[in-house]
């Protein structure tokens, strides 16, 4: 019972804006925006709990892949088109403009890269506006409408010879594109939302607290919405895999089945169009509520009358590598999250790729495997969230466990370099990962934000939040290109594992030399040097960007 009131506690208990007094200047900043209801929050967790990135991660590589393969050939018989599915020791290939061709493992981390490039590009000039007037929601209905269709359309290929496998990249790109634009934009409205609970608002505007007591209160609903809204994404995720695991048992037999497999639904490729289906309705579904939850005047500020929508962007990025650099361990943390969210994004682009050769594409293998990851994944959240309550763990020390755990996946991928019967090279394997993974990966998103959030100076959310979307986005394609680069030139996708291992070791030290007592010091410096400019940030607290990747 202690545990539940912990995890669980109610941000609308005894808490109103009747206890705000509007006459002083915490007051006006905190009646500037409207209260977070119930609906809005419950509204904001059911959105996860269907932009869950299932799919996207899963049956929709899957197809690709499967599509790829069966439009491919192999380089000793470049004319003969088609290759066996089943065959996970011989690359296929695909053609490839300016050469005579590269492997599918190769073309599907390209793809990664182009869709990453072409979202920090569209993050960097438009990202900002989630700041301004009601943008924010607009931008999220259209990259969820995007993300929703493209999710669905790939079904019309269940009948494909192969021959439009690229129509199905460039579906994949927009996908891609879609689905990180809704994550980015959906975690804009998080400090939002968490800024003004009715808990958090009573003890913003009490001018009986100090800013440290402040601070508290703002800590602990940030971190209880982060991984709650997490907890959710793996909820849908546990809820689509539980349902298609179930699906995937029908007895099916109108398909020329491989070897001794199954006569069911999981065991044919149609199921994987199927199911990517499922999740964008299921994703519809979820999405509704928030949109007509969000209160009508919740928005930003008005464009500054010296911007343009073009341009903002980029001078606010400019602007905060500026500001950056007077907060050494803010600083320092950039160079951190580069390296270990490009090498957990790079470490899913990889196994996505490794399972389905191992699989032979089965979506029902696939299926079974994401519902250990979302069982684990909600446990290891919900962990994370219980040691740091209950023995005071602080942010960077959890940040330090989950990023040195989630480090020994490549170290692992390292042997399959020289190994045939280890290194992430075995079904048995693919199990041990998906629970590892699920238990210490999950939850770095959760952290890295609150550390973040640390590290940031109250008022400046906006610009820092922002910043690190854009690097999010920025390196996300750095290690797909590197690794792509080194399997189509190898000829072995293993071999890239080494310098995920790198990214890894190099971030991990990197946070362990940053000081959260002195950065805070730094930023009580930083922002006595700001005068009265303060005020003015303060006016756009909240509303910032920032992203999780998957």
């Amino acid at each position: 019972m202690v545990l539940k009131l912990k995890l669980f506690e109610s941000p609308f208990d005894d808490s109103t804006d009747i206890d705000i007094d509007p006459s002083t200047e915490r007051g006006k900043r905190v009646l500037s925006q409207p209260p977070a209801t119930k609906w809005e929050l419950w509204g904001y967790y059911l959105y996860y709990n269907g932009d869950n990135g299932y799919t996207m991660n899963s049956y929709m590589p899957n197809i690709l892949q499967y599509l790829a393969y069966k439009g491919g050939f192999y380089p000793q018989t470049p004319h003969i088109k088609g290759c066996d599915i089943h065959n996970s020791d011989d690359n296929c290939y695909v053609p490839w403009s300016g050469t005579s061709g590269i492997p599918v493992s190769a073309m599907m981390l390209y793809v990664q890269a182009i869709s990453f490039s072409i979202q920090f590009l569209l993050f960097t000039t438009f990202g900002s506006l989630a700041d301004y007037g009601k943008w924010n929601k607009y931008i999220l209905l259209i990259a969820t409408v995007i993300g929703c269709a493209t999710q669905i359309v790939p079904i019309a290929f269940m009948n494909d010879d192969g021959s439009h496998w690229n129509a199905m990249l460039g579906i994949m790109i927009l996908a891609l594109i879609s689905y990180g634009t809704s994550l980015v934009f959906y975690a804009a409205a998080f400090p939002t939302i968490s800024d003004n609970l009715p808990v958090v608002r009573k003890a913003r505007a009490d001018p009986g607290l100090s800013n440290d007591e402040i601070d508290s209160v703002v800590e602990k609903w940030r971190n209880h919405v982060s991984a709650i809204s997490t907890v959710f994404s793996n909820v849908g995720f546990l809820m689509m895999t539980g349902l298609l695991s179930g699906i995937s048992f029908i007895a099916w037999n109108n398909y020329n089945f491989y070897a001794d497999d199954a006569h069911i639904l999981g065991n044919v490729p149609l199921f994987n169009f199927i199911s990517t289906a499922v999740c964008g309705v299921f994703w519809v579904i979820n999405a509704i509520p928030y949109f007509i939850a969000i209160p009508s005047k919740r928005q930003g500020p008005s464009l500054p009358s010296n911007s343009n929508h073009f341009t903002i962007g980029w001078k606010s990025v400019f602007v905060a590598i500026k500001e950056a650099r007077k907060l050494r361990y803010l600083f320092l943390y950039i160079f951190a999250y580069f390296m270990f969210s490009d090498a957990v994004s790079t470490t899913n682009q990889m196994i996505a790729i490794t399972q389905a050769q191992i699989t032979g594409f089965s979506a029902q293998q696939v299926t079974i495997l994401n519902l250990a990851s979302a069982v684990t994944s909600i446990l290891g959240c919900l962990f994370f969230l219980w040691i740091s309550r209950r023995f005071g763990i602080r942010t960077k020390t959890n940040l330090m466990i989950i990023i040195a755990l989630t480090g020994i996946i490549p170290l692992w991928g390292c042997f399959g370099i020289g190994l045939r019967n280890f290194g992430i090279r075995n079904t048995w394997e693919l199990w041990v990962f998906y629970v590892w993974s699920g238990l210490f990966t999950a939850p770095i998103w959760a952290w890295q934000n609150t550390m973040l959030a640390e590290l940031v100076p109250k008022g400046r959310e906006n610009l820092f939040f922002g910043l690190f979307g854009v690097i999010n986005k920025g390196s996300s394609w750095v290690g797909p290109v590197i690794i792509g680069a080194i399997t189509q030139y190898t000829d072995n996708l293993w071999k890239g594992w080494p310098f995920v291992l790198a990214l890894f070791v190099l971030s991990l030290i990197i946070v362990w030399f940053i000081n959260v007592d002195k950065a805070k010091e730094d930023i009580v410096r930083y922002l006595a040097q700001k005068d009265g400019r303060i005020e003015h940030f303060y006016s756009l607290e909240g509303l910032s960007i920032m992203t999780y990747t998957y």
